[in-house]
């Protein structure tokens, strides 16, 4: 089970997840855009009082990445306003950068091998380079220079936070380490098709965007909560550097 280690212990928090995810693909497929985000806006809500209601030890990174994606959501509501976009924008990007910080202490890039880092350069280039497409074709979207710039932005913290979780599961290949992985793609996954449908027209991507979004915030308040996972990481780490 992807969620939780333990399924018989932890059943109630896994159910909640995929009752959340019906409940807003059903709302997608039978009512209004604004509901729909107002939707999304009470799942993220939902998922953070869960959090902070908790009485295990809390991730301060994830907390705060949590806090920023309720703040990112209660300005989605108003998307197609200039200081609503900004917002999503802005908080989206710190909610990003509060994943990639809470990863980085795991590991040294001065031992990311060559090979790792020539893919990682040529993905990035190519995703610069569609990214500078898309930019053009939306051009007429934007309001102003800031707005591209924060959509620049925004992109830029997505690659970097892939980049992350493949250099960060290709170290320690752990339970904890796939989750992450999982956490990341999903995020990056949610904003594409959402992208796609937004801009694009293609409206039931719109399903696929809030499927993968939802799983990503419950892996990550899993991944918050899950002390054992993470001490399972560290031990195995160790081992293997004794071996080696």
């Amino acid at each position: 089970m992807i969620f939780t280690p333990n399924f018989k212990r932890n059943w109630t928090f896994t159910t909640a997840v995929f009752l959340l995810i019906l409940l807003n693909i059903i709302i997608l497929l039978t009512l209004d855009l604004k509901l729909s985000r107002l939707a999304r806006l009470v799942s993220v809500a939902a998922f953070f009082v869960f959090y902070i209601s908790t009485g295990k030890l809390k991730n301060r990174w994830v907390s705060i990445a949590l806090a920023f994606f309720l703040g990112q959501e209660i300005f989605f509501q108003f998307y197609e306003n200039p200081w609503g976009f900004k917002g999503y924008m802005i908080l989206g990007s710190l909610a990003y950068t509060m994943i990639i910080v809470e990863c980085l202490p795991k590991f040294n890039f001065r031992s990311i091998s060559p090979r790792l880092i020539s893919v990682a350069i040529l993905l990035i280039l190519a995703n610069v380079y569609t990214l500078n497409v898309i930019i053009d074709m939306l051009s007429l979207s934007f309001r102003d220079n800031f707005e591209i710039f924060l959509f620049y932005v925004y992109s830029a913290f997505i690659m970097v936070l892939g980049f992350i979780a493949v250099v960060y599961n290709n170290k320690y290949n752990s339970t904890r380490s796939m989750r992450y992985t999982f956490i990341a793609f999903c995020f990056i996954f949610s904003d594409i098709a959402s992208l796609f449908a937004y801009y694009f027209g293609f409206e039931f991507l719109y399903i696929f965007s809030r499927l993968f979004f939802l799983i990503g915030i419950g892996l990550f308040v899993s991944y918050g909560l899950n002390s054992e996972i993470a001490r399972e990481e560290i031990y195995e780490y160790d081992m293997i550097n004794k071996k080696s």
